[in-house]
């Protein structure tokens, strides 16, 4: 049996999207401070675009400015953000709109 691109792009996002957290493997490298709030910006960001793992009704707010998470916070909520909308719009491509 052979499988189509389409196919095969749309196993690999269901894949991604049945994680629910940043794995470590997958963290930038940084100080203690950094990778936490990498982690939980992550969380943030797949809550803001909308993922169905996260609770979406929650009130996502940045860390205070003088948080020595709130670069790894930062950069974890822009990167889960995009990666998830990304792949909202591989999989609406190849399923059609919902």
């Amino acid at each position: 049996m052979k499988i189509s691109g389409s196919m095969a792009a749309l196993a690999l996002a269901l894949g991604v999207l049945a994680g629910c957290t940043t794995p470590d493997f997958t963290m930038p490298p940084g100080s203690p401070d950094y990778r936490a709030g990498f982690s939980q910006g992550c969380d943030a960001g797949y809550t803001v675009a909308g993922s169905p793992f996260y609770d979406t009704s929650r009130k996502v707010e940045p860390p205070s400015k003088n948080d020595p998470q709130r670069i790894g916070w930062l950069a974890g909520y822009d990167r889960c953000k995009r990666s998830y909308q990304r792949m909202q719009r591989v999989i609406s491509s190849v399923l059609g709109p919902p």
